[in-house]
């Protein structure tokens, strides 16, 4: 229990949920502050330590994903990612309440954040991104909690899974914990908390930030547990337990002399030349174990099964690429290989969506633009992990033609955009081979 024998808590609860259009409302939100510290003056509010130092008072943002025309991913039922994540948003907000917690929804409707921006929707993803991140850093949170469903092309994917940014400790040990949760309080998952260092909300967030996908509204299974209450309120049960294991674990280490607070570790991506060698020798040592002939290429799809959220290399002849007169000519033909998808009787799956057509490419300075129609992103499954290795098996594909060292991707000419709303395209992108996984 929180609460030891004989201690008080607040007679009811006080809910404190900020939105978007609070922020425009000052004088309100004076007033209920006002009225918040009346309430705490004449109320004993005793909890066991060193839950109420470590947790009360503490400001979290709560950031269902998604909502208005953008719905994310979508399971066969109609059941949306957007309607999915805000009730569990909601009653995540309710937990923290009763724990003294004051909580940011960065949406409390079935809205976006883009507002009347008069933007296309692939743009108006990235604004609608750049605003919560915004609104997270306004508030002064301690920590940034984002809500997603998943999806990919492959019913059988299943399993809630947190993803957080490899340079900060804080943000991979609160993954850790939620993930925990997650997996004790929702039945057999294997999957593990994973970096997701593309991810917008994870590259720009200030403080401790995690991804939390709550499972896949592409399995059959879990998009019917998903639509029901009572399972979307254990799943907010499960973030919160492991939000506060978290939060008090970082506190009896503070307390005990064992480690302050992380200090943000290097982001490996960031790191230029160094990251560039570690994944070029990745890069080598993938084509030193296929050894592709002349006239063959390496190209990467997703793996076949709920256990390979990876990219994995298939080889295959492309007749005509060694005699290809430009580097421009020899892309293109690489592209061309990968929007057919895996080969005939492949356990490979695809991360281009069908009907995607390869517009342009051009090469500038090592960086290989490439234009695809917008059934890239109007026809994408949705959810962070599927958009990620979309973007990667892009990228690592091209890196097979000598001279690309990086990859621009737009979408009917537009950049920057996104996909499916989780990685923003703002950026020449370098191959990633730390999601490859082939057999030795």
């Amino acid at each position: 229990m929180l609460v030891t024998e004989g201690e008080t808590l607040l007679k009811r609860p006080i809910v404190i949920v900020w939105t978007p259009k609070a922020w425009l409302a000052t004088t309100a939100a004076i007033g209920a502050m006002v009225v918040m510290l009346l309430v705490l003056a004449r109320t004993a509010m005793m909890v066991s330590a060193p839950f109420s130092d470590a947790v009360c008072g503490r400001i979290i943002v709560i950031d269902p994903g998604h909502g208005g025309d953008d719905c994310g991913a979508r399971g066969r039922s109609g059941l949306t990612e957007k309607d999915v994540v805000l009730d569990i948003g909601r009653h995540l907000a309710g937990l923290f309440n009763r724990a003294a917690v004051y909580t940011v929804m960065t949406r409390d409707e079935d809205e976006d954040l883009a507002g009347d921006s008069g933007l296309g929707p692939m743009q108006r993803k990235r604004l609608d991104l750049e605003s919560r991140v915004d609104l997270a850093a306004r508030g002064g949170a301690d920590l940034y909690i984002s809500i997603h469903a998943n999806s990919f092309p492959e019913p059988v994917w299943s399993g809630a899974q947190t993803f957080y940014h490899s340079r900060s400790e804080e943000s991979r040990a609160l993954a850790q914990a939620v993930q925990k949760e997650l997996v004790a309080r929702l039945g057999p998952n294997l999957r593990k908390a994973k970096p997701g260092d593309d991810y917008f909300v994870l590259r720009k967030s200030t403080m401790p930030a995690v991804i939390v996908e709550v499972g896949f509204l592409s399995n059959p299974r879990e998009e019917s547990l998903l639509a029901q209450p009572d399972y979307r309120r254990r799943v907010a049960e499960a973030i919160f337990h492991g939000t506060v294991s978290h939060l008090v674990e970082s506190y009896r280490k503070r307390k005990g002399g064992e480690g302050q607070r992380a200090e943000p570790v290097s982001d490996s991506r960031a790191d230029g030349v160094e990251q560039e060698g570690i994944e070029w020798a990745l890069r080598s040592r993938v084509r030193a174990a296929l050894n592709p002939a002349e006239d063959e290429v390496i190209l990467y799809f997703a793996g076949p099964t709920n256990f390979d959220d990876d990219l994995m290399p298939e080889v295959r002849k492309v007749p005509g690429i060694a005699s290809a007169a430009t580097p421009e000519e020899r892309a293109s033909k690489v592209v061309a290989e990968l929007l057919k998808g895996p080969a005939g009787g492949s356990v490979l799956c695809p991360t281009i969506p069908r009907g995607t057509r390869l517009r342009s490419i051009r090469m500038a300075g090592g960086v290989a633009y490439i234009d695809f129609s917008r059934e890239l992103a109007t026809s994408h499954w949705g959810g962070s992990r599927a958009e990620e290795l979309t973007v990667y098996s892009i990228v690592n594909t091209l890196a097979e033609v000598a001279e690309v060292e990086r990859v621009q991707i737009l979408i009917e000419g537009a950049e920057p955009v996104t996909i499916a709303g989780h990685v923003v395209l703002d950026t020449p992108l370098e191959p990633n081979f730390d999601l490859v996984r082939f057999a030795k």
